[in-house]
């Protein structure tokens, strides 16, 4: 598939006005180098940020706790790429107390994943005499790294309840001894292993029988995918919090490009190119590829606009906004810049495109106040944090003016038809008239009059003062006011009602804080029923005058899904039925 470069469009030199209402508020300062941030599922008012220097330190009620949950600066190694790198909780952290974290270790900058157990008597703190060192294969509780660079270090448990661990390619440049490409060895790989085990079991994981590659001789069983440079963060779209189970990766670039793959949930084996490819571009191809077809990033962008991708989170929340529902937040370290894009899911094969990329950099307090990010996180309501390492600050990017922030309580019912949207505490399906605007956040405003600040609904709307009209509403079809000049055939227009709030009342969502309730109907501010216009339609031409009287089923059949069992079908568009039809 081909990536979508995304330094050569305009969006990347700045924030679209629609995302004037978002910004960053200031969590937490004082830390010492965070590189990521973990919400405790046992506590909503408890999230943890991990510090390179080798501490797990705790948030609580807004506040950092002087006593790390964890301290292991004893025996970690860190400075440059290495440290206390990674944190993961395990999914029955609630009963268990399991967590694991990936650090390099004194004196030799080697790898660990250890297994640690939450203090019995204090939530809030770790046993430290719980730590087992998971081993791997040939006997080692360590993975060799020849290098001190491109350690990777992330950790996160995925929908099917397994661990995945990304690891580097070992370092140095170009992957000198192409470890990413050979199957006999761990680096340049992401691992999938089941951790559900007895504590005491040795090794502390068993392979699951369905990683692609038990049974190839001279493969690593662990192995879940090939060709990755230095994928230091990435996410998983949790299945549980409303997401399609898929695992996005932000992978380090070397001299020219950084990308980010996608992984639709369960779909290992993938190469994913390094080093024969740097992003989508051919990079050191002297020797071949382990195996083809070599899988190109959703996006990508040049060293122009930075240099560091740093991994994120896909939001799946409500606070920000329906605009942002499905967006992936990423930043980049060197630059100090974040974005966003809009993943478009194929229902089909579920994989995802990227499009509408936004840089959110300025409206979250500029670079200055982003600082280097490190890390991003899901808290407790789908709140989007992320950690500035250069400032020791975790910072939450809200808005303000937008509706409480709450994660979907379900999983998507949708998502066999390319997903739905979560609103008002409800799934709904995409082309629902409540979902307008999802994943459409920050379209730029169409010309007119006055412009409309809010997300475009759909590519075929219009912009008339200051408000997003369909194609088919009256005050573009000449059925209200004074009207446009009518087509052949138009018939005589109806009279127009008279606006108010009614009488019944609306039991469902509010779409917009400025739509009005009419008869038990959400209707939007210039709809004929709330501005008493309507009248005679505009002029016709030859046949008729403009406008219509009454609704019609019209002649072209509607193809999306009818939104509500009253709706009609004209002219290839579902209406409401209390909607003044063309």
């Amino acid at each position: 598939m081909r990536a979508v470069r995304l330094c050569a469009v305009a969006l990347w030199l700045g924030a679209s006005p629609a995302f004037a209402q978002i910004s960053s508020v200031l969590v937490v300062s004082g830390l010492s180098s965070p590189v990521a941030v973990v919400q405790d599922p046992t506590q909503a008012n408890v999230v943890f940020v991990v510090e390179q220097v080798g501490r797990i330190r705790v948030v609580h009620n807004g506040t950092l706790d002087p006593t790390p949950f964890l301290d292991l600066t004893t025996v970690v190694l860190s400075g440059g790429e290495r440290g206390l790198l990674g944190l993961a909780l395990a999914p029955d952290y609630a009963t268990s107390g399991r967590f694991f974290v990936n650090y390099t270790r004194k004196p030799d900058g080697n790898t660990v994943i250890a297994r640690y157990h939450r203090s019995a008597a204090n939530p809030l703190r770790a046993d430290p005499a719980s730590r087992h060192d998971l081993q791997w294969p040939g006997g080692n509780t360590y993975i060799g790294q020849p290098f001190a660079n491109h350690n990777a270090g992330d950790l996160a448990f995925g929908s099917d309840g397994d661990l995945y661990i990304p690891l580097g390619d070992g370092g140095s440049g170009n992957d000198p001894d192409n470890r990413a490409q050979n199957p006999a060895v761990l680096l340049g790989k992401m691992l999938r292993i089941n951790v559900d085990v007895p504590d005491g079991d040795v090794v502390g994981y068993v392979v699951p029988s369905d990683n692609p590659f038990v049974g190839h001789a001279g493969f690593l069983p662990e192995i879940w995918a090939f060709g990755l440079r230095n994928p230091f963060r990435f996410t998983v779209d949790e299945i549980a919090r409303g997401g399609t189970g898929a695992i996005v990766i932000g992978d380090v670039g070397q001299d020219a490009w950084e990308e980010i793959d996608y992984e639709p949930f369960g779909v290992g084996g993938r190469n994913y190119g390094w080093r024969d490819r740097e992003g989508a571009h051919p990079n050191v191809t002297t020797k071949p590829a382990a195996f083809l077809p070599l899988t190109d990033p959703i996006t990508e962008y040049s060293h122009s606009s930075g240099n560091s991708v740093i991994g994120g989170v896909v939001y799946r929340g409500t606070g920000l906004g329906v605009g942002f529902f499905g967006r992936y937040f990423f930043a980049d370290f060197g630059a100090q810049r974040i974005w966003s894009v809009q993943l478009v899911i194929n229902p089909t094969t579920h994989q995802a495109t990227a499009s509408q990329p936004i840089e959110h950099t300025n409206a979250l307090g500029g670079s200055n106040v982003i600082g280097k990010v490190t890390g991003f996180g899901l808290g407790a309501n789908c709140e989007v944090y992320f950690v500035n390492w250069s400032g020791g600050e975790l910072r939450r990017i809200v808005n303000a003016g937008g509706p409480a922030a709450q994660c979907p309580t379900s999983p998507d019912p949708f998502l066999s038809s390319g997903g739905g949207v979560f609103i008002g505490g409800t799934w709904v399906r995409r082309d629902n008239p409540l979902a307008a605007g999802a994943g459409l956040a920050g379209m730029g405003p169409s010309p007119s009059p006055s412009a409309c600040v809010t997300p475009k609904p759909a590519a075929n709307w219009v912009c008339m003062n200051g408000n997003w009209l369909p194609p088919w509403a009256p005050q573009l079809s000449g059925g209200s006011g004074t009207g446009t000049t009518g087509g052949s055939g138009g018939s005589t227009g109806g009279t127009g009602s008279t606006g108010g709030t009614g009488t019944a009342a609306c039991t469902t969502i509010k779409p917009a804080a400025n739509w009005v309730c009419v008869n038990g109907n959400w209707l939007p501010p210039w709809s004929p029923q709330v501005t008493g216009t309507g009248g005679t339609g505009g002029t016709g031409g030859t046949g008729g005058t403009g406008g219509s009287t009454g609704g019609s089923t019209g002649t072209t059949a509607c193809t999306t899904i009818k939104p509500g069992a009253n709706w009609v079908c004209v002219k290839g568009n579902w209406l409401p039925p209390w909607y003044p039809q063309p």
